[in-house]
């Protein structure tokens, strides 16, 4: 029993550190692509969660984000959280995106709006 241990061991370290290299490996891709997707003009989202558009781009460690019109700050690359894309929906007043969902009763369909309910006092004094 004693002599299955130690290899035992040795093959969960092995199995470990594949795993964690294969993770590096992956999250250092995502952060390239990321880097790849911030050109200037690009809207980005900061770490700290800032909204900004990606002004300039020397290609080294900063990156100059302009966060209101005029106004350009200088961060570092790593804090850009997430590229935001262009095509986010469209709002117009009077959606109500809860009416599809079901169980939600529609604007004027509840039933405490008739007045033939007990709930409601004018019924009680017919």
């Amino acid at each position: 029993m004693d002599g299955l241990f130690l290899p035992l061991m040795l093959a969960l370290l092995v199995v470990f550190l594949f795993i964690s290299f294969r993770n590096q490996k992956k999250r250092t891709q995502a952060m390239n692509e990321l880097k790849a997707q911030a050109v200037p003009g690009a809207r980005i989202q900061l770490s700290c969660g800032l909204f900004g558009t990606v002004h300039s781009d020397d290609g080294g460690e900063s990156v100059e984000v302009e966060i209101a019109p005029g106004v350009i700050t200088t961060w570092n690359r790593l804090a850009i959280r997430d590229v935001i894309a262009d095509e986010a929906p469209e709002y117009t007043p009077g959606d109500n995106p809860r009416e599809d969902l079901p169980g939600v009763e529609k604007a004027g369909d509840d039933p405490a709006d008739t007045p033939d309910t007990p709930n409601d006092p004018e019924a009680k004094d017919k």
